[in-house]
This record gives C-alpha cells, structure tokens and sequence, in this order.
C-alpha cells in the first residue's frame, strides 16, 4: 500500500469524538480533549492518530497509535514528521524504551528527566512511576 495515498491533516475541534472512538478500538487508553492538537491519518477512516499536548509553554506529544491493520507501513512515522514540521518549538515524548530507535529516526533524542522543564518533569515522574519511560525531545529548526 502506498504511504503517500494517505493524507494527514489537523482535525477540526469538532472532530474530537471521532479521534476518541478511533483510540476506544485500538489504543484503549487514549482519550483526546478539546485543549489538544489532534492529528490524523485517513484512509476511509482514521487509521492513525497523535495529540499534541500543550503543558504550560512546552508541546508534549502523546497518544500516537496506529491501526494494527496498517502498522508496519511507515504511517506513524508519516504523522509525525508532519506534525513536527508544523511546529516552531521544542517537542517532547515520553515514548516505552521499546520505541527509542522508532523515535531517534525523527529527530528525538534522549533527554535526562533532570533537564526537562519543571512541569514536563513533574507529569514524567508520574507517568513513569507507573510504566518506565524514556524522555525524548526534538527541536525544530
């Protein structure tokens, strides 16, 4: 299947619910808000999705998942470089230390929790209080 037949695009405030049902099916612990940035790749139907969390003047991006029907297909990796190539700031991750080598290919390097910002530092520690995580950032230029 042809990666470039899928279009990737922001959705709409609107949208939001479609986003949610789409993570109900494949990522169960994805919910998106109206606060976020929400991206997707469609087909007929979202098949891939990725929220770009606003945490005071920092952008964490969170909830990336794909159908398991079109993984292995480089979708992921389409959705974001197309939501970094539209940001002008530093974007952070807390990707499972699995997906490091898949996030390095973006750009993110590794990042000690020591040097994140005080309040991306303080939602690390509880987030990988419950699952070890890694810390990942990517600047743009």
């Amino acid at each position: 299947m042809d990666v470039k037949a899928f279009q990737c695009s922001q959705l709409d405030k609107l949208q939001i619910p479609l986003v949610n049902q789409f993570y109900k099916q494949v990522y169960k612990k994805g919910v998106a808000n109206k606060s976020e940035q929400v991206f997707v790749v469609k087909a007929k139907q979202i098949v891939c999705a990725a929220r770009l969390k606003a945490v005071d003047d920092n952008l964490l991006l969170t909830g990336v998942a794909c159908d398991p029907t079109y993984r292995q297909q480089g979708l992921a990796s389409q959705l974001i470089r197309y939501v970094l190539s539209l940001q002008t700031e530093t974007v952070y991750c807390f990707p499972y230390p699995h997906l490091q080598g898949f996030y390095q290919q973006l750009g993110f390097q590794l990042l000690p929790a020591e040097q994140l910002p005080i309040t991306l530092a303080e939602q690390y520690a509880r987030y990988n209080n419950r699952h070890p995580l890694l810390s990942m950032s990517v600047s743009s230029s």
